[in-house]
C-alpha cells in the first residue's frame, strides 16, 4: 500500500510545461514524466523538450526525450522524434519519422486519424 501510494503521489507530479511562444510561429515546451514499476520496483524520470511550428495550417514538431535518473551513465541523446500534423473538421493527416542519436532515420510514418 505504501508503494501504491509513492506512485499516486509522483504521478501528480509529472506535469507539462505550458509551451513558450518564441513568435513566427514557433513555440517550445517540456513535458516530465516520472513513474514507480510495482513488479521490478524501477523509477523512471523522462524530461521531453518539444520545439513546434505551425504554418499554413500545418503543425511541425520535433522531441526527443531525456531519461534524467540514467544522466550519469552515458548517453542521455537517444535521437529525434519528427512529426507533421494537418487537421481539418475532426480528420488529422500526420507523418511521423524517428531517428537515432546519428541522425539516421527509421520508417516514415504516414496516416489520418478521423475524431468524431
Amino acid at each position: 500500500m505504501k508503494k501504491l501510494l509513492l506512485t499516486v503521489a509522483f504521478a501528480t507530479l509529472a506535469t507539462s510545461a505550458s509551451a513558450i511562444d518564441l513568435g513566427k510561429g514557433l513555440s517550445l515546451g517540456a513535458e516530465t514524466d516520472i513513474n514507480y514499476t510495482t513488479g521490478t520496483e524501477t523509477w523512471e524520470l523522462d524530461v521531453t523538450p518539444t520545439l513546434s511550428m505551425g504554418a499554413y495550417g500545418v503543425s511541425f514538431s520535433a522531441e526527443t526525450t531525456v531519461d534524467v535518473l540514467d544522466i550519469n551513465n552515458g548517453d542521455i541523446f537517444e535521437g529525434v522524434d519528427w512529426k507533421a500534423e494537418y487537421a481539418w473538421n475532426g480528420l488529422t493527416t500526420y507523418t511521423e519519422v524517428s531517428s537515432d542519436a546519428d541522425f539516421e532515420f527509421g520508417d516514415i510514418t504516414i496516416g489520418a486519424k478521423f475524431k468524431f
